[in-house]
């Protein structure tokens, strides 16, 4: 079945952006001045030390654009596309994304942990060894990505689809995989206890891979 299908039956929403965005040439100081983005496209630039604010994102585009030694803890992001960003270690703990799209992003090493992601599509992007850790997932998909050693552990997951990713030995430790399907993405070394895998779709290798989990042999 076509991944775009199961992800409209699904009901995972597409960014909503108004006809014309803003233009914004100072990124930094408008969140600075006013701690929020609002129906802006901001493009080509480098934003960094942003820290020890309360910042919201709405409506708004981030084309080309690198973060460096940003803290956005508690940022409420809403109808934000991020487009070959980089966005490498920055932290993004207890946030709320809803309806956010990162395309061909670099998120290695960031940190997305006790976060609630509804609506959040990653395709293309690198986000090894970042971390969502006891996050909740309500309609996550991530599709030709590099996620190894991404950390998964004790989500709240409602909805997660996985598409052509590599997923080596990231860890899935405490999270339900029901309904979850890694048929055609590499999970070789991934972190999982057998209660976790119950209701989850993985192919013939894989389950042999996991049958280590009971602690049985086949021959």
């Amino acid at each position: 079945m076509d991944n775009n299908y199961m992800i409209r039956k699904i009901k995972i929403q597409k960014p909503k952006m108004p006809i014309s965005l803003n233009n914004c040439d100072d990124a930094i100081n408008e969140i600075l001045d006013y701690e929020k983005l609002e129906e802006a496209l901001i493009e080509n630039t480098t934003i960094d030390g942003i820290e020890n604010l309360s910042v919201s994102l709405n409506s708004c585009i981030f084309k080309n654009v690198v973060f460096e030694y940003c803290d956005f803890r508690r940022i409420d992001m809403t109808d934000i596309i991020f487009e070959n960003c980089d966005l490498s270690n920055i932290n993004f703990p207890y946030s709320s994304l809803y309806r956010v799209e990162f395309i061909n992003c670099k998120l290695t090493g960031c940190n997305f942990n006790d976060s609630t992601l509804k609506s959040v599509v990653f395709k293309n992007c690198l986000g090894r060894y970042s971390n969502f850790a006891f996050s909740k997932f309500s309609g996550v998909s991530i599709e030709n990505s590099d996620f190894s050693f991404a950390v998964f552990q004790e989500i709240k997951n409602e909805t997660l689809l996985l598409d052509s990713n590599n997923l080596t030995k990231s860890v899935f430790t405490g999270t339900s995989l029901n309904n979850v399907d890694f048929t055609n993405s590499d999970i070789d070394g991934i972190e999982v206890r057998l209660k976790d895998v119950y209701g989850g779709t993985f192919s013939a290798n894989q389950a042999l891979d996991l049958s280590k989990l009971m602690g049985i042999s086949i021959k």
